[in-house]
């Protein structure tokens, strides 16, 4: 694969479970001694879908480079033990959202999400533009100095059409509207807004609701609870970010402009 190098299966030293969905686990472990993340594809027959799948995934990481994307290392690419081998972050910010009572104040939410922006910026500048489709807090990794690196791309695509998929909270109404429709990159700016007002509430969105409720109350136009006491100006772009007219969203250059002015004041 293209830009990735291979790995030998028997190097890798797995450790604890550290998360995963679908048919992959995520583990932490070792590979030459060096810490590392190993994602993991498991399912009772790797079939030429799931095989595909992750080459897709593979090649995508293999072809991205940027400081607030996570770096691939290598690949295991040889059935039936077929893994990704990335750089090792220490916790997510679901967790310190929503896991622990580490103080988030403005300028720390400011800083956190802009570098997400930045990501975004560089990935639906790329040609052609990357679309991730599964931006969520579970997918943003944190290091020791609040630096958030995006990981996940198994469903990142650069075609506006694409199949099905994606965790219901974050996805745009236009995601809803069945299998092979088309969509654009700013499905990622809504999913950019569901995470920012969850950044601030520190609230899981739509938290306890069965999926189909969840697609059909953002079908329907309903969203998360934006408090009273988020500022004005963080306030406009949430609900700017998830309005339903995709083209009503701002793009993640003029987002960032905009956090960074907040950030400033």
């Amino acid at each position: 694969m293209r830009d990735v190098k291979d790995v030998v299966y028997e190097e890798l030293d797995m450790q604890e479970h550290i998360g995963g969905g679908g048919f992959s686990v995520v583990y932490r472990g070792y590979w030459k001694h060096t810490q590392v993340a190993i994602k993991k594809w498991v399912a009772p027959e790797i079939t030429d879908e799931i095989y595909q799948e992750f080459r897709e995934e593979a090649m995508t990481l293999g072809d991205l480079r940027h400081p607030n994307i996570v770096q691939v290392l290598g690949a295991c690419n040889k059935l039936p033990n077929i893994c990704l081998v990335t750089e090792y972050l220490p916790t997510n910010l679901y967790t310190l959202l929503h896991e622990r009572t580490t103080p988030l104040d403005r300028p720390r939410i400011i800083c956190l999400a802009l570098d997400v922006a930045r990501a975004f910026v560089y990935l639906h500048t790329l040609r052609p533009p990357v679309t991730h489709r599964d931006l969520k807090s579970k997918n943003l990794l944190v290091d020791r100095q609040w630096r958030v690196k995006l990981c996940d791309f198994g469903l990142a695509t650069t075609s506006a059409r694409s199949a099905s998929g994606g965790t219901p909270a974050y996805m745009a109404p236009e995601l809803l509207n069945g299998e092979g429709k088309p969509f654009s990159s700013k499905v990622d700016v809504f999913a950019f807004g569901i995470l920012l007002n969850e950044m601030y509430t520190r609230e899981i969105p739509f938290d306890g609701m069965a999926p189909g409720d969840v697609h059909a109350a953002i079908r329907n136009g309903e969203r998360p609870t934006i408090q009273m006491s988020c500022p004005m100006r963080l306030k406009n772009l949430i609900q700017l970010c998830w309005d339903a007219d995709p083209e009503k969203r701002p793009d993640f250059e003029g987002i960032a402009v905009e956090l960074k002015d907040m950030g400033a004041m």
